[in-house]
C-alpha cells in the first residue's frame, strides 16, 4: 500500500530539524577542534570545503550534508557519536570509547617501556 501523506512517511525518532543538526555538528567539532582560524583550516582540509563553509559549521550556523558529513564523521569521533545518537543508534558509541581507550593504554604502554630501557641496561 503506497502512503498518501507526508507524515505517514516520517519516524517519530528521526525527526530533526537543520538547525538542530547544525548545532549539534557545530558543538561536537568545536568540542575536539576549537574555535581558532586553525579548527577551520582542519574542517577545510578533511571535508575540502571553503573557509567560509567550514567556518558556517563550526559555528552551527549551516549543516554539511551527504559526503561532507561522512567526511567529518570520519575524522572526528564527537561528530561520528552525534551520527549515532541522533540516528538512535548510541549503544554503538561504546565501540568508539574503546578504541580511544585503547590508542591510549598503548601509548602509555609506550612510554612505560621507554622509561624501563635505561632501568634495564644498567644505567
Amino acid at each position: 500500500m503506497v502512503r498518501k501523506n507526508i507524515s505517514q512517511l516520517r519516524d517519530s525518532r528521526f525527526v530533526l530539524a537543520e538547525t538542530d543538526l547544525a548545532a549539534q555538528i557545530g558543538q561536537a567539532l568545536q568540542e575536539e577542534l576549537g574555535a581558532s582560524r586553525r579548527a577551520t583550516k582542519t574542517v577545510m582540509r578533511w571535508a575540502g570545503v571553503s573557509d567560509t563553509t567550514a567556518r558556517a559549521w563550526l559555528q552551527g550556523r549551516a549543516s554539511p550534508s551527504g559526503v561532507h558529513l561522512l567526511a567529518l564523521a570520519a575524522h572526528s569521533h564527537l561528530v561520528m557519536i552525534v551520527l549515532l545518537k541522533l540516528t538512535g543508534h548510541e549503544g554503538l558509541e561504546i565501540g568508539l570509547r574503546l578504541q580511544e581507550i585503547e590508542e591510549g593504554l598503548l601509548q602509555t604502554l609506550d612510554q612505560v617501556r621507554a622509561m624501563m630501557k635505561p632501568i634495564e641496561s644498567g644505567i
